[in-house]
């Protein structure tokens, strides 16, 4: 299952968004720090996963085994600058995580907001982890 997105963001700055432990907190998670090629993410909702990365090529694309489905984040330059984002999982039951992500990356690198509520009582495992 996929899904796409474009971003008014270069690729680089895309691409920095989802390969740093600085950018997925800013996002993604409430802790993603990364070492030996593994990333600990620890979610608003509590869940926890020691993601590992699979294949990581600067501003082109970046694979990740995230909760035992693999995530693929494709980044292609748009024609006129911006980025087409690809997010594909090999879950097809994951599209409505899939499309809070890439709104939630969306609006991290376009617009520098973060969509969370950051209210525990108000998470959503989906939307708003």
């Amino acid at each position: 299952m996929q899904r796409k997105v474009f971003c008014a963001s270069a690729p680089s700055d895309v691409y920095r968004a989802v390969s740093t432990a600085n950018g997925r907190e800013r996002f993604w998670a409430d802790a993603a720090p990364e070492a030996d090629g593994v990333i600990a993410f620890r979610l608003a909702d509590g869940r926890t996963d020691n993601s590992r990365i699979d294949d990581a090529v600067q501003d082109r694309r970046y694979r990740l085994r995230y909760f035992g489905r693999t995530l693929t984040f494709t980044l292609t330059p748009a024609e006129g600058g911006g980025t087409d984002l690809t997010l594909e999982s090999d879950d097809p039951a994951d599209c409505v995580e899939v499309v809070a992500l890439l709104l939630r990356l969306k609006a991290l690198v376009d617009f520098g907001v973060d969509l969370r509520n950051h209210d525990g009582t108000r998470t959503h495992p989906y939307a708003d982890s």
